[in-house]
């Protein structure tokens, strides 16, 4: 063998890497380069990495070899330039009617030189469409989330598009959807419903049967809670549809608190107030009473150490619903420690009409005053359905 054969054999580039994207008619890529597409690509482009040793043009053949052994060939000139690890796409071959690949299977591609030598070869396997559908659960979702809460029967308590909910019983969703099936299916979706404030999760799986035809459909979850409406905590809700672990869609509604849970009132005010003489707090209330009537909060009033000898505490608040007992608790404190405790019943009036209750008066004697420093006031509600909690507080410093 001479020097000359030698280099007769070494056809001056090298091709390191072979995969494939989906091209339309003018060559613009509509994929990334892959090893697999499907049944309805129109022209399949080999994209290479390579390396050139040459400044010239040289002839290349692509040879396409079908699942049942069928041969495709064709060939083209590539023009040459040295470099190193070169992305280069060669001429891509297929049909704008997308019946070229129909056949599901591994297609042999072989890049050959010009002389009809093996440079590089890979499989590209071509699936079937229904292997995309099957991936994205065979719908595609063309809109919101959408809320409604429903009874044990299946009837509407707030109707679809409803955003915030109250004791909901059972919370249902559905989104508008395409179906890319071609025949009626049963598909089996997995819904998970978190309250964002702590985490908590509910979940389950729902099958559905999806409408073949064109156009745009509703995809209806059954609904999940309970009868007693406890199932909802207060807070904000995500609610997810996925399939197969791959999340579809996602969409957010609110549980609001209920009159019931908020113990049946809105705290308004929580004032303090220091007097000498029963007129002044006759006054006082009065004035309080005006504040209320024109539907503004009690404001709280600056007072001087050493300058009263009698304290009051004032809660104001607005009604959620009428004839609801109460039970209020005032705690007093001066710079941090307990000085008395008042507890007091009421009962809630009409919705959202004020109301101002007082705590007992703490008197001191004539001769000695409240002198300066830190005085708070805090309320603890009850209700017939709320054991004792916190509702407010006021600090004011008296100096």
């Amino acid at each position: 063998m001479g020097l000359f054969d030698i280099f007769k054999k070494d056809r001056g580039y090298d091709i390191h890497s072979l995969e494939f994207c989906e091209v339309g008619k003018d060559g613009k890529r509509e994929t990334l380069p892959s090893l697999k597409h499907y049944t309805d690509s129109r022209y399949i482009m080999p994209v290479v990495k390579m390396t050139s040793r040459i400044d010239r043009t040289v002839k290349m053949k692509v040879r396409i070899t079908e699942p049942g052994g069928k041969v495709h060939m064709y060939d083209f000139d590539a023009p040459l330039k040295p470099g190193e690890n070169m992305s280069a796409q060669f001429p891509w071959w297929g049909s704008e009617n997308r019946d070229y690949f129909t056949t599901v299977g591994t297609w042999q591609f072989d890049v050959l030189d010009e002389d009809d030598r093996v440079v590089i070869g890979a499989p590209l396997e071509i699936a079937s469409l229904d292997d995309i559908w099957e991936d994205t659960g065979w719908i595609y979702v063309t809109s919101h989330l959408e809320f409604r809460n429903i009874d044990y029967s299946g009837n509407a308590i707030d109707d679809w598009g409803t955003r915030s909910f109250v004791e909901p019983q059972y919370i249902q969703m559905r989104c508008g959807y395409t179906c890319y099936s071609k025949v009626e299916r049963k598909v089996s979706y997995h819904v998970e419903i978190v309250h964002e404030q702590t985490g908590r999760t509910k979940s389950f799986d729902y099958t559905a049967t999806l409408d073949p035809r064109d156009g745009t459909h509703w995809l209806q979850m059954c609904g999940w809670g309970s009868q007693s409406g406890t199932s909802y905590s207060p807070g904000s809700y995500i609610y997810t549809l996925s399939y197969k672990g791959k999340r579809l869609a996602s969409g957010r509604f609110e549980v609001a608190k209920s009159p019931r849970q908020r113990g049946w009132i809105e705290p308004e005010a929580l004032v303090l107030y220091f007097y000498n003489t029963d007129d002044e707090l006759r006054k006082w209330q009065l004035q309080s009473a005006s504040t209320i009537v024109v539907g503004k909060p009690v404001e709280q009033q600056s007072f001087k150490g050493d300058s009263y000898t009698s304290l009051i505490a004032g809660f104001q608040w607005k009604s959620l619903e009428g004839n609801h007992p109460l039970k209020l608790t005032f705690k007093f404190y001066y710079n941090g420690n307990l000085l008395y405790t008042w507890v007091s019943n009421g009962e809630t009036i009409g919705r959202s009409l004020q109301k101002i209750m007082y705590s007992g008066v703490i008197y001191r004697t004539s001769s000695s005053t409240f002198p300066a420093g830190r005085y708070q006031v805090k309320v603890y509600l009850e209700t017939q359905e709320l054991a004792e909690h916190f509702v407010m507080e006021r600090t004011i410093d008296v100096y």
